[in-house]
């Protein structure tokens, strides 16, 4: 398994089944293999081989490793500040701090940007009452559920999940 030290030193860590210390990899910076505030982790098994994705949130791309740690390539058509993601069906849901929830297919395009997109800095202490229905705050995880819906989880100081139903 792996652990991701992002509020702390941008490193990756990698542990056996049975926690024992196997490597670490990352590190802070912005070149090839390094992160900047590495959030979110997943093993991403929509491919040919099961890679490592990494939320390397300020950077404002999405990373991908080898399971050893080397680095494979980067993802940054609309990443702005990605947390998390998950995966269904070949699709990746990756919710983004900046108001934005964006869906990408299984080579990594981008199928739909949901949210504006805007800046909410100075509204997530805010009361529920200031926050727009159908508009993105701080969008910091997500999750499909067994139907397809999307729960939206936002990094605000009262809580607030945002379901989004599948229509089709």
């Amino acid at each position: 398994f792996y652990v991701a030290d992002g509020y702390g030193k941008s490193w990756i860590h990698q542990y056996s089944a049975d926690a024992k210390y196997i490597r670490s990899f990352g590190g802070p910076g912005k070149e090839r293999g390094q992160t900047s505030c590495s959030h979110g982790l997943m093993v991403d098994t929509r491919g040919p081989e099961p890679v490592l994705v990494v939320a390397d949130r300020s950077n404002h791309r999405l990373q991908y490793f080898t399971l050893d740690g080397r680095h494979i390539r980067f993802i940054t058509d609309g990443m702005r500040l990605p947390g998390h993601f998950h995966q269904r069906d070949g699709d990746l849901v990756v919710p983004d701090l900046m108001s934005e929830v964006t869906i990408l297919d299984r080579n990594n395009k981008v199928i739909v940007h949901l949210g504006d997109g805007g800046d909410y800095k100075g509204i997530r202490d805010k009361p529920r009452t200031a926050f727009t229905p159908g508009k993105f705050v701080a969008p910091h995880s997500a999750y499909y559920d067994l139907q397809g819906d999307i729960f939206v989880v936002e990094w605000v100081e009262v809580g607030r999940v945002t379901k989004l139903r599948k229509i089709a």
